[in-house]
C-alpha cells in the first residue's frame, strides 16, 4: 500500500526563493601548482597502463619536438590537466592524456580544460587552446558505420567537445609511435604534400573559396 506524502505544515520556501538566492561558493584550497619543463624523457614508477601511456605521450612530444614545431614540453602537477606545449610561434596549448577515449572521457577532458581556464588563482601562463591525446577509442566511440571511413569518436569529439568557451581543443591519437589527427585532415595534408607547388596552390585556393 502506497502512503500519500504528508503535507508540510511549517512554512516552506518556494522554488523561486530556493534557487533565487545569491550564493558564493566556499573558497577552494588549491594545492600549489607545479610546472616542469622537460629536458629529458620521464620515467614513471607507477606501472598502471594510463601512467605508462602518459609518460609515452610526453616523451614522444619531447623527442619529436623539432619536427612537431614545439619549443618546449611541460608537465603539470595540481593544475587539472597533465601538461602543456609551447609552439615555435609562441602559442601555448594545454595537453591532457587519455588512454581510452569515449563519451565519459571526452566530458572529463572538456571539464578539465574549462576549469583550468576559469581558475582565479595565478596561472603559470595563459594558453590559447588545448590538445587531448589518446591511444584508442572505446565503446560506441570505437564503432564505425559501413558508410563511414572513420570511427564514430572523431565525429563525436568535433561535434560536441572541440570548442570550449571560444577556444579550440584538438583531438590527436598516438599509437605505435604515430601521431594522427582527424583522418580526413591527415589524408588532405598528405595529398597536398604529394603535389607540385603549383597544383598544391590551386587546391588550397579552391578549398579556401569553398570555405574548406
Amino acid at each position: 500500500m502506497v502512503t500519500a506524502p504528508r503535507k508540510e505544515t511549517s512554512t516552506m520556501a518556494t522554488l523561486s526563493e530556493l534557487i533565487g538566492r545569491s550564493i558564493t561558493p566556499e573558497a577552494r584550497d588549491w594545492k600549489h601548482p607545479r610546472v616542469e619543463i622537460l629536458s629529458a624523457p620521464i620515467q614513471r614508477n607507477n606501472h598502471k597502463p594510463h601512467a605508462q601511456y602518459e609518460a609515452e605521450v610526453f616523451n614522444f612530444l619531447l623527442i619529436n619536438k623539432e619536427a612537431l614545431g614545439i619549443r618546449a614540453v611541460m608537465t603539470f602537477t595540481n593544475l587539472l590537466v597533465d601538461g602543456a606545449v609551447e609552439l615555435m610561434d609562441g602559442k601555448r596549448l594545454t595537453v591532457e592524456v587519455k588512454l581510452r577515449m569515449n563519451w565519459e572521457k571526452a566530458c572529463q577532458a572538456e571539464w578539465q580544460f574549462r576549469r583550468v581556464m576559469k581558475r582565479t588563482d595565478p596561472k603559470p601562463f595563459p594558453v590559447e587552446g588545448g590538445i587531448v591525446i589518446f591511444e584508442e577509442f572505446s565503446g560506441d566511440w570505437n564503432r564505425k558505420a559501413a558508410c563511414r571511413s572513420r570511427e564514430n569518436g572523431w565525429n563525436h569529439w568535433h561535434r560536441g567537445h572541440s570548442q570550449v568557451d571560444g577556444l579550440r581543443v584538438g583531438l590527436l591519437r598516438l599509437r605505435a609511435s604515430k601521431l594522427e589527427g582527424f583522418p580526413i585532415a591527415d589524408a588532405l595534408t598528405a595529398k597536398i604534400n604529394s603535389l607540385d607547388p603549383v597544383e598544391a596552390s590551386r587546391l588550397l585556393a579552391s578549398l579556401a573559396a569553398e570555405g574548406g
